[in-house]
């Protein structure tokens, strides 16, 4: 077995705790329903000169070379400088130090996080820097990087900072964060790196903290300085069922004087937030003209939020208690986080619009796709689930299915009335431009195998009716549950060029021997991520190479890794190609 040589030297580990950190946040990631690239980093600054390499990366892949990180120190001081921290007075000057010293290694981190974003192909990723911790003869940072857009499309506030405290802005900056802070405290450990646990607890465990984390700052917006239980209470209040019945209501967070606040009932003796009793019993009392008010430390009253609301303040956020065990964090419509028997996770029942208008502009020649989207989010606004169909022959279909249903004279339905036929029992269908041709709408459709036992009636039904043989239709699902579903479910385009890229490139690297294991790994993985795009050829030239490389593999270090062959998919075509200009 070949000896592994570590030429950029900061401790013997470096390599298993870059990998182990790297596979936590991968895991945490999952368990919060968050897709999305993961990379991790330590970059090293030497602490006294004389050293072969005055600035170390542990990187796995050979992406990035030390002389990328040359400037990092002068744009940390120069961020020190222009930050008002620097100039803050203590009374102490060994508090004065640590501050400033402090301060320093931030901006060392985020000068860190600049640099890396700024280089030659890495625009499309966003990275998170942890503050340095001395081990051995250099200062380490820790950085995860992972994709950009996947970031900006996470439900978040845009507040970072509160009077002078930091704000985590959504789930997965929490999630990163509490990783990063507990990788930096694993590295004062002696051979940080060398057991089995690096972060030293579960992922379980580190999703809730960062829940916690996450909540407590979020308050920092309401100006609550002391929500540290605030994640427990939630939970306690969401699992009290009041005579029987399951929690539900909405509390509202702000404070009792902010303008955006109209107080309808305010309380003599205003209720402790720890008094999980009487606020559960006070949540009886909300509905739809008022809602249960909190500063956070205390229940002050009964009202509603203006509609002349800024939502760019981000001072006001409400918890919604949808059932017993369940509820969610929002703001301004927009939820943050869901939290079902105490486990977090982003919102799940979030309308993929993108999606639906891809669907449209593939399945239909010709569509309204803002008035589609519209009525799509009118529907969402159920009460007991509900459903929507687009069909391309919505005329014929609602004589059809009139038997089962109601055939109305084409026209366009206002928003509000379309909610209001969600409390109807059946589908509401719409042609491509958004003429409604047909409420209370019953699916037929024949069982051929497909579907989900776990789920209820509506996605079933609708599977059966799309499985069918009909004109070109989707079905937006939305259940009693939370769920939501845009049917049917078919692979993204993509790019020729990229699987193209993916596959050519994982085939130039494979033959080298010794080959750079992880840079193979990876490529691996972004192959088989677009395996439905994979041509009979291509198949066959992967696995011949896969097949050398796992004998090398066993030759070298006695291990091979056995995995199912690609093939190629029947349901693949030249529709799910994008333009190469697009």
């Amino acid at each position: 077995m070949s000896e592994r040589v570590i030429e950029q030297f900061m401790w013997g580990f470096q390599h298993s705790f870059r990998s182990s950190v790297e596979f936590e946040v991968e895991r945490a990631f999952e368990e919060i329903g968050f897709k999305a690239y993961v990379r991790c980093i330590l970059v090293g600054f030497e602490v006294t000169d004389g050293h072969r390499f005055p600035i170390c990366v542990e990187q796995g892949d050979g992406l990035y070379k030390t002389e990328d990180f040359s400037d990092v120190q002068r744009l940390a001081v120069e961020k020190y400088r222009n930050n008002p921290e620097s100039s803050v007075l203590y009374s102490h000057p060994r508090m004065r130090k640590l501050r400033q010293e402090s301060l320093m290694n931030r901006m060392r981190a985020e000068a860190l996080e600049e640099t890396l974003g700024s280089l030659e192909g890495q625009s499309e990723r966003i990275f998170f820097a942890s503050n340095s911790v001395q081990v051995g003869d250099y200062d380490v940072h820790v950085i995860i990087g992972t994709d950009k857009q996947a970031v900006a499309r996470v439900p978040q506030i845009s507040t970072t900072m509160s009077d002078r405290m930091p704000v985590l802005q959504s789930l997965v900056h929490a999630v990163i964060w509490e990783i990063l802070g507990r990788a930096a405290k694993a590295l004062y450990l002696p051979e940080a790196g060398s057991g089995l646990s690096v972060l030293g607890a579960s992922t379980g465990e580190i999703v809730r903290t960062a829940t916690e984390h996450m909540l407590r700052t979020m308050m920092y917006c309401i100006h609550y300085w002391f929500a540290s239980d605030f994640h427990l209470l939630m939970n306690q209040l969401s699992a009290l069922p009041y005579e029987g019945r399951e929690g539900a209501g909405r509390l509202v967070l702000a404070q009792a004087d902010n303008p955006a606040i109209d107080v309808s009932v305010k309380l003599a003796s205003p209720v402790d937030s720890r008094n999980t009793l009487a606020i559960r019993k006070l949540l009886e009392g909300g509905g739809p003209t008022a809602d249960v008010l909190s500063d956070g430390e205390r229940i002050y009253g009964l009202g509603t939020v203006r509609s002349d609301y800024d939502p760019t303040t981000e001072s006001v956020f409400n918890v919604r208690f949808l059932r017993r065990g369940y509820w969610e964090l929002s703001h301004a419509g927009t939820a943050l986080l869901a939290v079902r028997d105490g486990i977090p996770s982003l919102p799940q029942h979030v309308l993929d619009e993108r999606y639906l208008l891809d669907l449209c502009d593939r399945l239909f020649t010709a569509s309204d796709g803002d008035v589609l989207v519209q009525a799509a989010r009118a529907i969402g606004k159920h009460r007991h689930g509900a459903m929507l169909v687009i069909s391309a022959d919505a005329e014929g279909e609602a004589k059809r299915l009139s038997p089962q249903s109601w055939a109305v004279e084409p026209s366009l339905l206002s928003p509000s009335l379309l909610t209001q036929l969600t409390d109807m029992d059946g589908a509401v269908l719409l042609d491509p431009e958004g003429n409604c041709h047909a409420i209370g709408v019953i699916l037929d459709g024949v069982a051929k195998g497909e579907g989900d036992p776990a789920r209820g009636s509506r996605l079933n039904n609708s599977v059966r009716y799309l499985g069918s043989g009909r004109a070109a239709t989707i079905v937006v699902v939305y259940s009693a549950d939370g769920g939501i579903d845009v049917l049917p479910h078919l692979h993204c385009r993509v790019l020729k060029s990229e699987v193209n890229g993916a596959v050519a490139a994982y085939l130039a690297l494979v033959p080298q021997r010794p080959p750079e294991l992880e840079r193979v790994n990876r490529l691996w993985d972004a192959v088989k991520s677009f395996r439905f795009y994979l041509s009979a050829e291509q198949c066959n030239a992967l696995n011949d190479a896969r097949e050398a490389f796992e004998e090398w593999r066993m030759e070298t270090t006695q291990v091979r890794i056995e995995e199912n062959l690609l093939v190629p998919d029947p349901m693949m075509d030249e529709s799910y190609w994008l333009k190469e200009n697009e």
